[in-house]
């Protein structure tokens, strides 16, 4: 278990707070491109930084040392992080927190500050925050570095709805297309059947081959139908729960038992 998180305010706040984008850092120092990726965010949006060092695991190990190494590691990286902000004219502070992640997150957001919305260390997981951030949240997926430790690539994965998890938004819009041709469809073919009910109805009659006709527009409402409301509620988000997987029975051993009757037996 881990310690409730705990602040330590390390900057002076100021009066008039500006917006803000929060950066979480694991452990007391930033990965390189989480650091260029949040002040080129800070700089085209005009927002400034606040940056969150957090000691995920205060318990671990000699405490007293770790909490040192902690705190210093994280002063000098915010000193190096406040001037590179300096430079380009970004507002900058920082605290540090214990605990987990998600906790020092929900503290900061609730706690009087304007943050706009949250990057992550690429060591901390997306999930964990987003369920409980009430701004969006974006975790940093840092492709690996060349024999220069620069980054050959980043992406962004952003959390679009705050306090619960959500699929791409790819697949949503793909559902929503769905939901709306197959939603289309089977107005058309309820006021097709009910138009022509009685032409539906004589063919039916008719015998025959003509006896599977009930049967293939059953089938064919099924698949409409169904077809939309699966695409309905997968587009709001609404997915259906999977069952625990089957446990495996054991193999059945098909060994032959010994006869270990005594058995008689004739010397001529």
């Amino acid at each position: 278990m881990h310690d409730a998180a705990t602040m330590t305010q390390e900057t002076q706040m100021p009066a008039g707070r500006p917006h803000q984008v929060l950066v979480v850092v694991r452990g007391g120092q930033a990965a390189a491109a989480l650091t260029e990726y949040a002040l080129g965010v800070a700089e085209r949006l005009g927002l400034g930084i606040l940056a969150a060092y957090v000691d995920t695991l205060p318990r671990f190990g000699d405490r007293l040392l770790r909490r040192e190494r902690f705190a210093a590691g994280a002063a000098h990286d915010a000193a190096v992080f406040a001037e590179k902000a300096q430079q380009s004219n970004i507002g900058f502070e920082h605290v540090t927190a214990s605990g987990k992640a998600s906790e020092a997150v929900l503290a900061l957001v609730h706690g009087g500050r304007r943050i706009d919305f949250v990057v992550l260390d690429p060591a901390i997981r997306l999930e964990d925050v987003a369920r409980r951030s009430p701004v969006p949240v974006f975790g940093l997926d840092v492709a690996e570095a060349d024999g220069k430790g620069r980054d050959r690539g980043r992406k962004m994965l952003q959390h679009r709805n705050p306090g619960r998890l959500s699929m791409s938004e790819r697949t949503r819009k793909r559902n929503g297309v769905r939901s709306v041709i197959f939603g289309i469809a089977s107005v058309a073919l309820y006021a097709a059947v009910f138009t022509h009910s009685d032409w539906v109805a004589n063919l039916s009659a008719k015998g025959g081959l003509y006896a599977v006709v009930p049967v293939i527009t059953v089938f064919l409402f099924s698949y409409i139908h169904g077809s939309f409301t699966g695409a309905f509620w997968s587009a709001l988000g609404i997915e259906a729960s999977k069952g625990a997987a089957a446990k495996k029975q054991p193999a059945v051993s098909t060994e032959k038992r010994k006869d270990g009757r005594a058995a008689a037996q004739i010397n001529a």
